[in-house]
């Protein structure tokens, strides 16, 4: 997380406080990729873990603020890369 913190700073984007929690929480547990249910019980590196999308990735431009990011899959996540769908 310190890795990926520092590239959102070197990147300029605009930061909102949040924790993860709170947006798997606010999309009621649901891919924004692929819309399946996300199971709470599975931790990274399972694929099938919960992790936070950037809708527009920071790489291009995005902010890690909470109405950029979404609750993914980790593998939808990684398959998904920094394209903008």
């Amino acid at each position: 997380a310190v890795g990926y913190l520092r590239r959102v700073r070197l990147a300029k984007a605009v930061t909102d406080s949040f924790r993860p929690i709170e947006i798997f929480e606010r999309d009621s547990w649901a891919c924004g990729i692929c819309a399946r249910p996300v199971d709470r019980s599975r931790c990274a590196p399972d694929p099938l873990s919960a992790s936070v999308d950037h809708i527009v990735p920071v790489s291009l431009g995005g902010d890690h603020t909470r109405a950029n990011v979404r609750l993914a899959h980790l593998r939808c996540n990684i398959r998904r890369g920094n394209r903008v769908v």
